[in-house]
């Protein structure tokens, strides 16, 4: 993920290099196609027990995306969701074991939803 004002701070030693316009350009583009085919993922996904961590804050990974999916009628609808923000994107990093333990409980039944 790239925002144009990265050009301008962290990352400005790249403005040289084309990354504002091209952040710029990214930004401004508005035909995007679809993330995902929800057809697809449903019978990939069938019967599969899930469970998945998401954090309201995180910089990466759309909230309301997260959250469009695992609606009751969503693609994966059977997955059981923890919504979170004791963490950020680094969650599997900064504490992975016990973030496993709890989301693999989930999916088995034996760790109850918290969200």
């Amino acid at each position: 993920m790239v925002f144009p004002w990265m050009a301008d701070g962290d990352y400005a030693e790249l403005s040289g290099l084309g990354m504002k316009s091209l952040a710029q350009a990214l930004a401004d583009k508005k035909d995007w196609g679809s993330l995902y085919d929800e057809t697809k993922m449903k019978l990939a996904f069938g019967n599969t027990k899930a469970s998945a961590a998401v954090y309201y804050d995180d910089m990466y990974v759309d909230f309301d995306a997260c959250m469009k999916v695992v609606k009751r009628g969503g693609p994966l609808e059977k997955c059981k969701v923890w919504i979170t923000n004791d963490y950020q994107h680094s969650g599997l990093r900064d504490d992975g074991a016990n973030i496993f333990v709890k989301l693999l409980g989930m999916a088995k039944g034996s760790v109850g939803t918290p969200s």
